[in-house]
């Protein structure tokens, strides 16, 4: 996973993007980081096979689930 984290000049995600996501995740309670650990694995496959409009939608899938405050629905 950490690969996905080195700076390569081909990828989407800027430093800025990382740096906020990071935050976004260090503040999410545990059981949205456990959500996010099963979901960024799909992001990473859905990129390698070029699937563009999944790996956007699962963005902000993330981004809405590390924005919230309250325990994740069960």
């Amino acid at each position: 996973m950490r690969a996905l984290f080195d700076h390569d000049p081909d990828t989407a995600a800027d430093e800025g993007d990382i740096a906020e996501f990071r935050r976004g995740f260090a503040a999410a309670g545990r059981d949205h980081q456990l959500i996010l650990q099963i979901l960024i694995p799909k992001l990473v496959a859905l990129q390698e096979r070029g699937d563009s409009v999944a790996a956007l939608k699962l963005i902000a899938d993330i981004k809405r689930i590390v924005a919230r405050r309250e325990a994740p629905p069960h």
